[in-house]
Order: structure tokens, then sequence, then C-alpha cells
């Protein structure tokens, strides 16, 4: 028999890895799936960057707090024409 964990929404489940999503609610805006593609070998570190991200800037435990990290840098980019040197 396996008993089962309860694992709350926005948090991660040890034994998957999976962050448990939020559940829909009447006032949840539509949402289309975002996705690009990532090296296999830099994909867990690219994960654990945003979600790093996303701690640092409060947002961790916020519904969409991924796309909220991503676009939060993306401004601040903007915002100081940050360039990448080669």
């Amino acid at each position: 028999m396996v008993d089962e964990m309860h694992v709350s929404p926005g948090e991660t489940c040890v034994v998957c890895k999976r962050r448990v999503p939020f559940p829909r609610k009447d006032t949840s805006p539509t949402t289309k799936p975002l996705a690009y593609r990532a090296p296999l070998d830099e994909y867990e570190a690219h994960l654990e960057v945003i979600d790093a991200v996303a701690e640092l800037l409060g947002v961790k435990s916020e519904p969409f707090h991924r796309y909220k990290a991503i676009s939060y840098c993306a401004a601040a980019v903007l915002q100081h024409g940050l360039r990448v040197e080669e």
C-alpha cells in the first residue's frame, strides 16, 4: 500500500521534483503555454536560476513565478540598455 503525500500548491514534490500548480480560480487570467528550447545539459541549471531570481524578487510563492522573474529581468535589461559582450 502506498501512502499519499500531500504537497501544497506552489511547493515542489520531494519525490518527483514537480512544482504543484495553484488551482484555477474564477478570477484567474486566461493563459497560454510558452516554451523554448534549452541545451539538455543546462536545462536543470536554467530552471534553478529562474527560480532563484524569483525567490530574490519575492515572487517564488506566487502564481506564474517564472513568467514574472523572466519578465522583470527582460524589463531591467531594456531599461538599462545592457548588452552581452563577446
